[in-house]
């Protein structure tokens, strides 16, 4: 997904925006994929083994992308949050309450990853239920905002992690 900076917003470093074009040719697809799959509640209809396979695919890079960049805290919490999702069926909710926990909210100029439902526009929970990723830097400024660098359709379409109290902003890597 490619996103348009807002004036104000100082451009993205390039090693920035380099990460996050490995994670849009690779990571983020498959999120996509997924998503699209599963219902507004989060939950996935009628799954069955290619969902699985995408989903434990999905936690298997997710978690590699976060032990190349020593999140290892977010890699075990994502696994958990995969793997009790799975055993609880793909057919309820689901709960990456761990996964959203172990991630540390950035200083200006530091960057975040996060692979958890997110919240949709307007903050309603039911567009927020479906899995989400999101690459990006928290800007500085008076009013810091993260500025996305790559991200999910729903970061794309106005999701952001309620972890956060600023908004995402829809732009960054052009």
């Amino acid at each position: 997904m490619t996103y348009t900076r807002p004036a104000d917003i100082p451009p993205v470093p390039e090693h920035l925006r380099a990460e996050g074009a490995v994670l849009t040719d690779s990571l983020i697809p498959l999120v996509d994929r997924f998503r699209a799959r599963q219902a507004e509640d989060g939950t996935v209809p009628r799954p069955d083994g290619a969902d699985r396979a995408l989903l434990l695919r999905i936690r298997e890079e997710g978690a590699a992308w976060c032990r190349r960049h020593a999140l290892d805290g977010q890699a075990e919490a994502l696994e958990a949050d995969v793997d009790g999702w799975l055993a609880a069926g793909l057919d309820t909710r689901p709960v990456f309450g761990r996964s959203v926990d172990a991630v540390a909210r950035p200083a200006e100029g530091e960057t975040v990853f996060l692979m958890a439902p997110a919240r949709g526009a307007g903050g309603t929970p039911a567009a927020g239920d479906r899995l989400d990723c999101l690459f990006a830097l928290r800007a500085p400024g008076a009013f810091p905002v993260l500025v996305p660098v790559a991200g999910s359709e729903g970061f794309a379409h106005g999701a952001r992690p309620e972890r956060f109290t600023e908004p995402a902003r829809q732009g960054a890597a052009s």
